[in-house]
């Protein structure tokens, strides 16, 4: 790989033109590409830095020049500082456009934040693949829209931009680290305030607390600043290196370095150090050596000789500062009980009025239980908590917040929810051999569909459907529909993104054809693709289980069943593209169909119950019109155990719902009132802990029956 040298390159200026047209992917970038293209005009150029200035839609500056003094500041930290020292702690800058420089463009479209696009380091031709147009070369994006004292964050915004660059060159599939060692990158090298540390100079103003969920400012850059103290000055360049992904990096790294801790236990300490900051306990762990934090406020203060309970909320990745007082009188036992769904660690620390502080054993079982007996608590003596609660999926982050259940004198009890149990009588009722046959084939498909690398090949990472990895899925759905004696084709047809580029995308049909061919056919689909928050993540691991696995899985396991029942009129079971891309799949499906489909049936988040007391409940979402369409959902549901509830107020985003009310088709849109909001963020293994085959085995069954009512009946 071509990289940049340490000396000036004569050929710079041959090489950078005064003018050229540059592809500017827009700020908040959704789930759908987005890009404009804009003429640039070079304004400055440095020995490791060229800043073009984006003419088309940047408005003229109010005085003649008055930014280009500013723009010369950069340049000139960027050539001295940002460039030197970011390049030997992370790597070599690469030079794939080979003229010399890193390119700043100058541009309203970048947002508040800078970045740099890692699609502009591939060939046009790959970038095409993705959906977007390559610059081919090394450019930052950013405005440099800050004045006065609040200069400095354009040098953070340039600092963070390129170490984005550094840490795509050489980890390109590495999110969590990434974003935060950007965001680290300008305290280290000393263009930030201390402050920024734990957000309390956030440029956008933004509050931060310990307790919030892990994320890319705030407090997390504490972390990050206490493992360079703990760990050396090595850490961070080496956590570049590693190929693993969020806390799996680090955990490789602690094992490399025979380090004792694990990566949650150093979460823990530095918890419990932001609290203390104590360098006389615990041989130093609770401590910092170059900063002094701000004292978290607790979460609760408790008298440590009142019996009394009560319930807090904490992010994944965050943490909760709990202080139980003495009064002189006995003290009550400490009970805890987080969410069993996050990887709880705590620690303890027992503080004397006029010492000595000790380090006391806070220890969760494998439930979140833990249990603390408290020593004697004089008057002005405390016992601090810092709990914190680590994400089971070390490599995706998980921005839930979750409950911790705490009390003196009191024992909680987790909620004994019996749902699978319940769920599984039902399937024993309704099935010869309890559905066993058809859970397995529902397992099967959700695991591979999810990406469970216990699973047969081809082996799924994304399946955001702008993605190359999209043909695996095509690919997987083939096989599954094959393993239950199904024959699919495909159904292909154009897409086109804001920015021009276009794809073929496919849609998966098994057609299942009725004893009358005059009929229309009743359509029972499901989307396939899936999408987080934001694009680059989608593109990475977007493989959401709720969103739409668990559909795709009960249409198949619904047209399994309906191979093997008569029916007067066809029926179409339909696998989508893009449901997340405006439900183009669907609307594709119903060009092709001319919009002759007597009936639209769609399957879109079914696999995870809604807790007790709603477990058994299907949400049934049908026009206003269509009360006797409803009335025939409710029949197959009711007598499988399941409490159907209809809306109509309301139309599923990512179905083709709309599409078919719009020509006129009746149409239901079968979903579960679970956890929804958090579909875009849970880890696949959350996911899969939550899901219910029976469920989706259950609404299979009522859907193939209501399919056969729809299609005219035997």
């Amino acid at each position: 790989m071509v990289t940049l040298a340490f000396t000036l390159l004569a050929a710079v200026a041959a090489s950078l033109p005064p003018e050229r047209d540059l592809w500017v992917p827009e700020a908040g970038l959704g789930v759908q590409p987005s890009q404009r293209q804009v003429r640039a005009v070079l304004a400055h150029r440095g020995r490791y830095m060229a800043v073009y200035r984006d003419v088309t839609t940047a408005p003229a500056p109010a005085v003649e020049g008055s930014q280009d003094v500013e723009i010369a500041h950069v340049v000139e930290v960027f050539d001295e500082l940002i460039f030197p020292r970011q390049s030997e702690l992370f790597g070599p800058c690469p030079d794939r456009d080979d003229n010399g420089v890193v390119i700043l463009l100058l541009t309203p479209l970048a947002g508040n934040g800078s970045h740099f696009f890692p699609f502009d380091r591939l060939a046009e031709a790959q970038a095409r693949t993705y959906g977007f147009h390559s610059n081919e070369g090394e450019i930052l994006y950013a405005d440099l829209d800050q004045r006065g004292n609040r200069a400095v964050w354009n040098l953070q915004a340039v600092a963070a931009a390129f170490h984005d660059l550094l840490h795509v060159s050489h980890d390109p599939d590495e999110l969590v680290w990434r974003d935060l060692l950007a965001n680290y990158s300008g305290y280290l090298l000393g263009l930030a305030p201390t402050r920024m540390l734990w957000g309390d100079a956030d440029p956008n103003r933004r509050s931060h607390a310990l307790a919030d969920p892990w994320g890319s400012t705030g407090w997390p850059m504490l972390f990050v600043h206490y493992l360079r103290e703990r760990l050396g000055e090595g850490a961070l360049p080496a956590l570049v290196r590693r190929s693993e992904n969020g806390f799996d990096g680090l955990e490789a790294l602690l094992g490399e370095s025979k380090h004792r801790s694990t990566a949650l236990d150093l979460l823990a300490d530095f918890s419990m150090a932001c609290v203390l900051d104590d360098r006389y306990l615990g041989d130093g762990r609770l401590s910092f050596s170059s900063v002094t934090p701000p004292y978290p406020q607790p979460a609760a203060r408790l008298p440590a000789s009142r019996p009394t309970s009560g319930q807090l909320t904490v992010g994944v990745g965050g943490a909760v500062f709990i202080a139980i007082e003495g009064t002189g009188e006995r003290a009550l036992p400490v009970s805890l009980q987080g969410e069993s769904e996050v990887a709880w660690i705590g620690r303890a620390a027992l503080l004397r009025q006029h010492g000595p502080d000790a380090e006391l054993q806070l220890i969760f079982d494998a439930s979140g239980a833990a249990h603390l007996d408290l020593p004697q608590l004089e008057r002005g003596d405390a016992v601090v908590l810092a709990v914190v609660a680590g994400p089971v999926d070390a490599s995706h982050v998980d921005d839930r917040e979750v409950a911790l259940q705490c009390g003196l004198g009191w024992v909680p009890r987790g909620p004994a929810l019996g749902v699978r149990e319940e769920l599984r009588s039902l399937t024993q009722t309704a099935f010869p051999d309890a559905g066993a046959a058809a859970r397995a084939r529902l397992a099967t498909t959700i695991a591979r569909l999810t990406g469970d690398p216990g699973t047969a090949p081809p082996r799924i990472t994304t399946r955001y459907a702008w993605a190359p990895e999209s043909a695996e899925v095509l690919e997987v759905l083939r096989q599954e529909a094959t393993i239950r004696g199904l024959a699919p084709r495909e159904h292909s047809f154009q897409v086109i993104a804001d920015n021009g580029v276009s794809q073929q995308w496919h849609n998966l049909l098994v057609e299942l054809p009725g004893a009358d061919t005059r009929r229309w056919p009743v359509v029972v689909a499901a989307h396939w693709d899936a999408a987080h928050p934001t694009t680059e993540d989608s593109y990475l691991s977007a493989r959401n289980l709720n969103d739409n696995a668990s559909g795709v899985a009960v249409v198949l396991e619904a047209a399994a069943a309906l191979r093997r029942q008569s029916h007067r009129g066809p029926i179409l079971a339909a696998l989508l593209a893009g449901g997340h891309h405006g439900a183009v799949g669907a609307r594709g499906l119903l060009d092709e169909l001319q919009g002759r489909v007597a009936a639209w049936v769609e399957l879109d988040g079914v696999g995870i119950p809604a807790p007790p007391p709603r477990q058994r409940i299907v949400v049934v979402e049908t026009g206003e019109r269509s009360l006797m369409f409803t009335l025939s959902f409710s029949e197959v549901f009711k007598p499988l155990g399941l409490q159907p509830r209809s809306a109509t107020d309301v139309i599923s985003a990512h179905t083709g719902a709309a599409l078919a009310a719009a020509r006129s088709i009746p149409f239901a849109v079968i979903s579960t009132p679970g956890d929804g909001s958090e579909m875009h963020t849970l880890p696949p293994v959350v996911e899969r802990s939550r899901a219910s085959d029976d469920l989706m085995v259950l609404i299979a069954k009522a859907v193939a029956d209501a399919s056969v009512r729809l299609a005219g009946g035997p």
